[in-house]
């Protein structure tokens, strides 16, 4: 059993996952489906420009304009037209609690043809999938199931308007990463990331995801990185790696908040970017998300990449998804896996519920990581991290 959420920092809110999720789902459905560029970036240039206007219709100008409305914290009616009212409520809805309000009439009875309405019926008539992370199966599966039953019946925008829905409701860590790749070869994340969050927050350009997080001299640490033990063209590192090596890598999956200043010499599909926390409790998709994160670790391998698999510190996120990479792509045991890792990289058990999700995801019981994996003792941390309690 996961313990119950711990105190966080407020970006670990799941408002602030569903809110991206909402404007990076829209172009995420796109990708899935096969949607040529053209709309997604007509989407992502409406949803980003610092001067929207309100546009006619229902194409992907529209839907950018009713998704930013919906998370301004001061969300106002986008018109007159009862169906877009409507639309906005509920996205602002699933955004704010996680859940499907109770009911839309006017979107379930709109035209065959309006996105809106479509969109709506896809997000709450597919049905939810069966958890069950040992074989494969992940609830939040619903949003890609959701967003095929949308192009299906109703093509490339309606599957737009139920990405950014679903989205909404399931939060960008439920984003599969092969489409957020796809997306970011004409739309960066980020942009989208700190759109989402201004709107449903208010600027704030002193902290991110309008600055870089922990740039200051003081709270930097030690470029660090290592190999992993059993693909060495995989880098176990940190932030501070990826911002001071760039010649080190060909591409890199970041578990961390990163921004555009930290790799701007990497391109958009070569760095993959996770919504992943490193608090118990904060994670509401956490085996799909270090499921993801491990496929995209292989993926960038098979395109004969070298990758830096890092988090903040490369402590605790890091040797998770180098454990689950281990595993599911080159047939380690699982608890064997993790117990070597932990002292690569020397890391902690600091957040037990990523080892716990790990070992699960192998159909495997860990309900004490600490004495299972360790019965000596952890091995110390690395120097850097000894003096305070970092995670990460």
């Amino acid at each position: 059993m996961s313990p119950a959420p711990t105190h966080s920092r407020p970006v670990e809110e799941p408002s602030h996952d569903r809110a991206v999720g909402s404007l990076l789902g829209a172009v995420a459905a796109a990708a899935l489906v096969g949607t040529p560029t053209g709309p997604a970036q007509r989407f992502a240039a409406a949803a980003t420009a610092a001067s929207p206007h309100v546009p006619d219709g229902t194409g992907p100008e529209t839907l950018a304009h009713l998704v930013r409305t919906a998370l301004r914290a001061t969300a106002s009616s986008p018109g007159t037209d009862p169906v877009s009212t409507a639309w906005v409520r509920a996205l602002r809805s699933l955004v704010l609690t996680g859940a499907v309000s109770a009911g839309e009439p006017v979107l379930e009875h709109t035209a065959n043809d309006d996105p809106l309405g479509a969109s709506w019926r896809a997000l709450t008539r597919t049905p939810h999938p069966a958890d069950g992370p040992a074989r494969g199966a992940f609830s939040c599966a619903h949003l890609v199931d959701a967003v095929w039953a949308a192009y299906h019946s109703h093509g490339d925008l309606a599957a737009m308007y139920t990405g950014a829905l679903a989205g909404a409701r399931w939060g960008t860590s439920a984003l599969p990463l092969q489409a957020v790749r796809r997306l970011s070869e004409h739309t960066d994340p980020h942009a989208l990331t700190t759109t989402a969050l201004v709107s449903l927050n208010g600027s704030h350009p002193d902290r991110w995801p309008q600055l870089p997080i922990r740039d200051r001299p003081e709270l930097r640490l030690p470029p660090f990185a290592v190999p992993h033990p059993l693909d060495p063209q995989v880098l176990l590192g940190n932030l501070d790696y990826l911002r001071t090596r760039p010649e080190e890598v060909d591409a890199a999956v970041s578990l961390c908040r990163t921004h555009p200043e930290d790799a701007p010499h990497l391109a958009g599909p070569d760095w993959v970017r996770v919504w992943l926390h490193d608090t118990p409790g904060r994670n509401p998709n956490l085996h799909f998300t270090l499921d993801e994160a491990a496929s995209a670790v292989a993926a960038l391998r098979a395109e004969g990449k070298r990758v830096l698999l890092h988090c903040w510190a490369g402590a605790s996120r890091t040797p998770a998804v180098a454990a689950r990479y281990a595993v599911a792509t080159l047939g380690a045991p699982p608890l064997e896996a993790m117990a070597a890792l932990i002292p690569t990289v020397g890391g902690h058990l600091d957040n037990p519920t990523l080892s716990q999700a790990v070992a699960e995801l192998s159909g495997l019981d860990l309900p004490d990581p600490l004495t299972r994996l360790f019965p000596q003792g952890l091995p110390p941390r690395r120097p850097e991290l000894r003096t305070s309690h970092i995670s990460g």
